[in-house]
């Protein structure tokens, strides 16, 4: 035991176990010296210091969303009018704008105020000087140069329309009432008949082509992409040549190819008719049919169920449960069409031809109707364009086999060097 530890009192010796600190005091109680001991922090210091350090910060960086210099009212007036703007409360977002722009002229939220008054004369309260006098003013202060051709094309447009304000008014009222589809076009075609000289004839037109072929029109989408085509001064771009295009093949497949097979069905029909099958019809022939008739149900009615056990996953064409349905009862008046072929009066003398025609004139029957059912199924016209692209496949695969050169029979082909494989024989012999 060492000196120091005599001479601690006994009350601080416990007590000195725990910190320096107050092994201090306890020897500045008794009287030990105070020299080489560092005084201690006061007790909240440390948390004075960090609140000060978070008051600078406050001082020196706004908070978020409020720039340097801004005006809090206006800045309060600002997220009003975006808030109202957003929820469709126009008139509350224009008060709120105008207040910005005409009370704090000097604010940062003032550029967004006009740029916004112009807007929403323009598109929503429509006022076509009052959206003159705000868009000029956006471009003569506050446009910046990629901004400025465009404000400049917008303000030679309003001012022509200065004269159809009404007509202006009721073209924009349609576009953001958001009423659907069906009665855009409705509304859309009574504006052109109301004021058929409407300078934005164009757009328009643009908007009834493009709500046709959502409607699943395609032939007034075809004559609304038509008709903007011809008008004067209309800028027909890449999307509206590509959307006139599709609308004109759907045409093409529905209207033009399908009245094609709608004659040719019809012209059959009327074929067999005018040959009296009826004269030639007995107990057995139609009971055959109706024996095939029955047959032929029963066939389809076992092949539904593997219909709805194929996965369609990742399938582009999708075809409805009413589509297999109604494919199996088409079916029916192709055969009873076929059973009055074969029964016609014509053939009675020519046996010889009906074994060589019937087959011809079958296939025409199966293939027009068959081209109606698909023609008139959700996505009918791409089906058939798959099938047109598939077909034009096929014969490309089959002409370049038929322009390849095929060895004689009996005789393999020489190889030539660079195709040969080593050692081989053939290669040898035909060197």
């Amino acid at each position: 035991m060492d000196k120091s530890s005599l001479d601690t009192p006994r009350s601080c010796t416990r007590c000195c176990r725990g910190s320096a600190t107050i092994r201090l005091s306890c020897h500045k109680k008794d009287g030990a010296p105070e020299t080489g001991a560092s005084p201690a922090l006061p007790k909240f210091g440390a948390f004075s210091l960090l609140f000060l350090a978070l008051l600078a910060a406050l001082l020196l960086f706004p908070p978020a969303g409020l720039a340097a210099g801004e005006d809090p009212v206006a800045y309060g007036l600002k997220k009003k009018a975006q808030e109202a703007f957003l929820a469709g409360r126009y008139a509350e977002a224009l008060a709120d704008n105008l207040e910005i722009a005409e009370k704090h002229p000097d604010s940062d939220a003032r550029r967004y105020a006009v740029q916004m008054l112009g807007t929403l004369y323009e598109n929503n309260l429509i006022s076509v000087g009052k959206a003159i006098k705000w868009h000029r003013e956006f471009l003569e202060s506050y446009a910046d140069p990629q901004q400025a051709p465009f404000y400049k094309e917008k303000l030679a447009a309003l001012e022509k329309l200065q004269h159809q304000e009404q007509a202006f008014a009721a073209y924009q009222t349609i576009r953001f009432a958001d009423k659907g589809d069906q009665i855009l076009v409705e509304q859309f075609e009574a504006l052109l008949a109301r004021h058929p000289d409407f300078l934005m004839k164009a757009e328009v037109q643009r908007e009834l082509g493009y709500a046709y072929a959502r409607l699943d029109k395609r032939s007034e989408s075809y004559q609304a992409f038509r008709n903007l085509s011809g008008s004067a001064g209309a800028r027909f771009s890449a999307d509206d040549r590509i959307a006139y295009q599709k609308a004109g093949r759907h045409w093409q497949v529905t209207k033009v190819w399908g009245g094609i097979a709608w004659s040719v069905v019809a012209a059959l029909w009327i074929a067999v008719l005018m040959m009296k099958p009826w004269q030639r019809l007995t107990r057995a022939s139609i009971r055959a049919f109706l024996i095939w008739a029955l047959l032929w149900l029963i066939l389809a009615g076992a092949r539904i169920p593997s219909f709805y056990a194929i996965n369609s996953t990742g399938d582009e064409f999708l075809f409805p449960a009413a589509a297999v349905y109604i494919a199996a009862a088409v079916n029916l008046p192709v055969l009873l069409w076929l059973m009055l072929l074969t029964r016609g009066k014509f053939w009675q003398t020519r046996p010889g031809a009906l074994r060589w025609f019937s087959p011809l004139l079958t296939l025409l029957m199966t293939t027009a109707v068959c081209y109606l059912f698909l023609i008139h199924q959700p996505d009918g016209a791409k089906i058939m364009d798959a099938f047109t692209a598939k077909y034009r496949h096929w014969a490309g695969e089959w002409q370049s086999r038929e322009g390849g050169e095929t060895p004689p029979a009996g005789e393999n082909p020489v190889l030539l060097p660079e195709h040969r494989e080593p050692g081989d024989r053939q290669g040898r012999r035909g060197e």
